[in-house]
Parts: C-alpha cells; structure tokens; sequence
C-alpha cells in the first residue's frame, strides 16, 4: 500500500463495512430482544383502510413539517435526506461502480445510475449531437438537474441547514442534542467537498489526485463505522420500524 488511497481502499472501507454490519445487527438484535409485548386487541377495520392508513402513517410527517416546519421539510428532507443522501450516495454512478466490486448485486442499479455533472448528463440523454434522442438513462432529460453537481450543491445546503438548526437547539437547552451529534455533520462536509473535489480533477497531478479520493474514501469509512452507534441510524432503521409499529398500534391493534 503505498498512500492513503491504497490503505483507505484495501483496509479501511473494507473494514468500515464488517463493522457497520455488526453494529446493525446489534442494533437490530436489540430491538428484537427487549421487545415488550403487550396484551393487544384486533381493531375492527377493513383492509381499504388499513392500507390507507399504512400509506398515512409515512406521509403524515411529511404533510405536518409542510404545516409547521417548511424549512426542515425543504432542507432537511428533500435537500439532505432525498437528494442528499438517497440520490447522491447510492445512486451516483461513480458510487455504483465503486460498491459493485464489494457487492456484485449492487449493479443491479446501473439503469437508475446519475451522471456526474449536467454536462456528462447532456451527454446521456442526448445521442447523436442535434437530433435529441433519449438514451441510456431511465431519468431521460432530468438528468441536466439530477446530476452529481446540483445533488452536492443540495446536499452541502442540507448539512449548513442542519448545522445551524442543532446548534442553536443546543444553545437553547434542547436535551436530544447531544455535544457528540454536532460531529457528525463536519464529517459530512468534508465526505461531500472532497468527493466533489475527486470528481472534477481539482488537485494539477496524480499525487492530490490520489490524496483527495483517500480522504474521500476515509472519511466516508469512517461515518459508515459510526452510523449504527449513533442516532442517524433511524435512517436505515429506527424511523422505518417506528413507522410501521405506530402503524400497527394505531390501526391493527390496540392495547388493553
């Protein structure tokens, strides 16, 4: 291994990986084991309804933060957590082919797969030059805004967003952020900055080149061994299941 490239590659993400998986586990496995079950009666409802309400239960935070909190539905959902997190991380073809070598399967998603920038996406979706013709991209002409470039520029307004927002529920006394949380969020920062610096060939030789994607890879091993030991976990699972267990208290069951 012979710079931080080699080393974030061949040990770091790797080992980032097997610890994130364990980390899952335990926190799922945790939620399994003290599951308290309690004495619950059917609730006498059809299946049109339950369904309903099973959609409902997802899309009524979504319909409250548009009521009460239009800036964290727009920054923090759309921005950070839509286009941010879920289009950027998983769908960036750059990311695709990268996790394709660590999970065969992943390449399943190449037909989803965003191009770098608008450029790159002009490219796509249009073949040969002046006769437009929609090729190689199921996003067709959304691809000039749905690219590498405008995810990071939404994605960096997101974590300022949220930066701003903790910070200053800390100052206020606010108990469920914690000293602790406010670190993952330069993480972030300097994950996306550094990806999007790789990306365009910023740095004049192979030597930065190399430095960039390193810090980029290593940065991004280690949010991946934090993640499931802290409370952006919900992102993978807290959230889904709480959904579905309001779902399940509200419509199927009830307590007794």
């Amino acid at each position: 291994m012979s710079d931080i490239l080699d080393f974030s590659l061949e040990v770091l993400f790797p080992v980032a990986l097997v610890i994130f998986v364990a980390g899952a586990a335990y926190r799922v496995l945790k939620y399994v084991f003290t599951f308290r079950r309690g004495v619950y009666v059917n609730r006498p409802t059809g299946w049109g309804y339950r369904i309903w309400r099973l959609v409902d239960s997802f899309l009524h935070p979504v319909i409250f933060n548009l009521k009460t909190k239009p800036l964290e539905l727009l920054n923090g959902f759309l921005f950070f957590h839509i286009l941010g997190v879920i289009l950027l991380i998983f769908l960036l073809a750059q990311h695709i082919a990268y996790i394709e070598k660590i999970i065969p399967f992943y390449g399943l998603l190449w037909p989803l797969a965003i191009p770098l920038s608008s450029s790159t996406g002009a490219l796509t979706v249009t073949s040969p030059v002046g006769n437009i013709k929609f090729v190689n991209s199921i996003w067709g002409p959304l691809t000039l805004l749905l690219n590498g470039d405008f995810l990071t520029i939404f994605a960096v307004i997101g974590v300022f967003y949220k930066v701003i927002e903790k910070t200053i529920e800390k100052i206020k006394g606010a108990r469920h952020v914690r000293s602790g949380d406010l670190l993952i969020w330069p993480l972030l920062f300097v994950i996306i900055v550094t990806g999007w610096l790789t990306a365009h060939h910023v740095a004049s030789d192979m030597t930065g080149y190399r430095l960039l994607l390193g810090l980029h890879i290593a940065s991004a091993a280690l949010f991946v061994v934090v993640w499931p030991f802290t409370k952006y976990f919900h992102f993978i699972w807290g959230y889904w299941f709480g959904k579905l267990y309001e779902w399940y208290n509200l419509t199927l069951r009830r307590g007794v």
